[in-house]
């Protein structure tokens, strides 16, 4: 059997892991000259969106084998919106290390894998290798592919500029900043590297790209934040936002974002990408529908994506509100601090009530 894996993000990597140790040898082609974004970054996985998994880490090990060592717990999250602040205690979730760095969750599956050919600086088609191959999985974290093969439906673009600040930070915190006049119906969003730095990024929906450095200036001033020095600043492409009709087209199979599984809440996206990639060579090499497999992960990508239609009606004044009531002592233990699955529970009601 003949299995190509384009793209080496969290989703190739597991997929290419995962053939491994089913005993079939992927070939791997990635575009840059090693794994990991060209950017360092650090994501936030909070445990509210994996709830009825329990612990994240521990979940990933035991049904997919995947052993992540993050940087650090979040053991505070504080929510800010105009006028109102709440802070939540308690374990809740983890910082994860992205991009080329050792410690970044891309080099770390590197390491697991032993006999996977990794073709580096290669923009492969995934056209030419489906003639060549038996399977072909994409995982380019874009959609790209998807849009070629007539099956993304869009769901629109989040415009992202931020930096790496250098400063006095809590590393068990991220704060999150909800202000439609810098984010739109977007968010910005302060995660730490370290006690040192930070990642400050603004995640604008809504906002013409050419006025992005204006908006970062006026979150930064707003929140008290533009005295901080950065060792660099990042702009990004647009994030492109939406889902695929099918996962499968012939022998080629969609994982990752590049079949839509980064919910667009938050865009929290790594522990069902790898999820997905672990799915994509069990459904190739034990002759099982793909579709079936990954169904699970797509209901969790929607659930937390409905929240983001009610999202995106609020302003200011709703931001505020919205605060007010988690900070509300009982609603907050019981969103943040109990074993109640509010995020998918409440996205399927959201989308029950949508249709």
């Amino acid at each position: 059997m003949k299995i190509a894996i384009l793209g080496a993000g969290l989703a190739g990597l597991t997929c290419a892991i995962e053939c491994e140790r089913l005993g079939v040898n992927a070939d791997l082609y990635e575009r840059d000259h090693t794994v990991g974004w060209i950017w360092p970054s650090v994501n936030y996985w909070p445990s509210i969106f994996f709830r009825e998994k329990g612990d994240i880490i521990d979940y990933l090990k035991k049904e997919f084998k995947i052993d992540i060592v993050p940087i650090g717990e979040c053991r505070n999250i504080i929510l800010k919106s105009p006028n109102r602040t709440a802070s939540i205690d308690g374990k809740q979730g983890y910082f994860i290390s992205r991009g080329k760095g050792t410690e970044s969750v891309e080099s770390q599956l590197k390491r697991f894998l032993r006999k996977t050919v990794m073709y580096f600086n290669r923009n492969a088609d995934y056209r030419e290798l489906s003639k060549n191959y038996d399977w072909v999985v994409v995982a380019t974290g874009n959609d790209v592919v998807a849009r070629d093969l007539g099956v993304w439906e869009d769901a629109g673009l989040v415009r992202i500029i931020g930096g790496v600040a250098v400063g006095d930070f809590n590393h068990e915190s991220s704060s999150l900043y909800l202000d439609t006049s810098y984010a739109g119906s977007g968010y910005a969003r302060l995660t730490p590297f370290s006690s040192t730095q930070a990642i400050l990024g603004l995640y604008a929906i809504g906002c013409a790209e050419f006025d992005l450095e204006r908006l970062f200036s006026v979150f930064l001033q707003k929140e008290g934040l533009s005295k901080l020095d950065f060792l660099f600043k990042l702009l990004p492409i647009p994030f492109s936002t939406g889902k695929v009709k099918k996962f499968q087209v012939r022998n080629i199979l969609l994982a990752g974002r590049a079949a839509g599984l980064t919910e667009n809440l938050l865009g929290v996206g790594g522990p069902d990408v790898i999820a997905s990639g672990v799915l994509a060579a069990r459904s190739i090499i034990n002759n099982e529908d793909y579709t079936t497999q990954v169904e699970k992960v797509r209901d969790h990508v929607d659930n937390i994506s409905s929240f983001r239609k009610i999202i995106e009606k609020f302003d200011n004044d709703g931001y505020d509100k919205l605060i007010a009531a988690i900070n509300t002592p009982g609603i907050k233990q019981i969103i943040y601090n109990t074993n109640i699955d509010f995020a998918d529970i409440g996205g399927r009601v959201l989308k029950h009530i949508a249709k």
